[in-house]
């Protein structure tokens, strides 16, 4: 007697496990019961059930308490990065439809952002969806490897250089401009290069080359700017701005968002710094993605028309594909 071929379905595993690959993504990527359950539109004790479920088929905790909070173990950090590329694949295949179908398709986005255009980008992008989640990365040294390995979508800001594998889009441009508080010398007339130099000073370590432009404008006049604080981020420069007298040089498509600016006015720099590209980065293998397409437009249509530029540069913005 010939024994029969197994089936190919044999070891497939039944649609729960797969909604279970789902919940246990949403549990590593968010560290919380909670959050996970927010995220997947789940009552928290459903969210707990399934955890159970999850700890009992992998074995190991996921997520062990520690204090008030939890925190995610190492075989749960072990499986974060594979379970969550597992998981967008999937919902990338699973999504056929075409753009505009997108918003009704639950996904979580990972955009690397600094934080001053996350405040910039969340409003626009959360008022189209509810179905979308989106984690906001900060940038560093491996932003080009997370692109490469799916582990982040889009890196949105300012992009010196990338990987000839990586798809480039200009955006829009900004110029700088002064952010000082209501009721600050320099925002009643015009600003001088001497009362600018005098001001106290918020120097942003950032590598858009603005600070070290500034100095070297001042020193044509023989002037140095007064440096009181450092920081390297513009959200934070701006709530200390709030409650001081210190000023400092920010992009302008911040200061145009609103959400960033209570209590502060931007005025005209005495001294020149050219405008620079916003841009935004991602893999090829999500250019037909409907679910990246339309997060793309929706990045897009905030920074061009949301918000609008604050300065052009002769050339318009371009995709460039390599």
């Amino acid at each position: 007697m010939i024994d029969s071929p197994p089936r190919d379905d044999a070891h497939i595993p039944p649609l729960g496990d797969l909604r279970l690959l789902v919940a246990l993504d949403a549990l590593l990527q968010t560290g919380s019961v909670t959050k996970a359950a927010e995220r997947l539109q789940l009552s928290p004790s459903a969210m707990s059930r399934t955890l159970h479920r999850i700890r009992h088929k992998l074995g190991d905790p996921i997520l062990a308490r520690a204090g008030r909070g939890m925190v995610v173990t190492p075989k749960g950090v072990e499986l974060r990065e594979r379970v969550h590329i597992l998981v967008r694949e999937a919902q990338v295949l699973l999504s056929a439809g075409g753009e505009n179908d997108v918003p009704e398709v639950g996904r979580n986005f990972a955009l690397i952002v600094d934080d001053g255009y996350a405040g910039v980008l969340a409003p626009h992008l959360a008022s189209h969806s509810r179905a979308q989640a989106f984690d906001f990365l900060p940038e560093g040294q491996g932003d080009r490897k997370a692109l490469s390995e799916g582990t982040a979508d889009l890196k949105i800001g300012r992009v010196y250089s990338s990987s000839p594998e990586l798809r480039v889009e200009n955006l829009t441009y900004s110029r700088f401009v002064g952010v000082a508080a209501l009721g600050h010398d320099l925002l009643k007339g015009s600003v001088s290069v001497e009362d600018f130099a005098r001001a106290s000073h918020i120097d942003i370590l950032r590598g858009d080359g603005a600070a070290s432009t500034v100095e070297a404008s001042l020193a044509e006049y023989d002037l140095r700017r007064t440096v009181a604080v450092t920081t390297p981020h513009y959200t934070s420069a701006l709530s200390m701005i709030g409650q001081t007298d210190l000023v400092a040089v920010v992009p302008e498509i911040l200061v145009k968002s609103g959400s960033l600016m209570a209590g502060l006015r931007s005025f005209e720099l005495p001294v020149p710094i050219a405008p620079f590209a916003i841009r935004m980065v991602w893999h090829p293998r999500s250019d037909a993605d409907p679910a990246h397409t339309w997060l793309r437009s929706r990045i897009r249509d905030a920074l061009q028309n949301g918000i609008g530029p604050s300065a052009r540069y002769p050339e318009q913005p371009q995709q460039q594909g390599h």
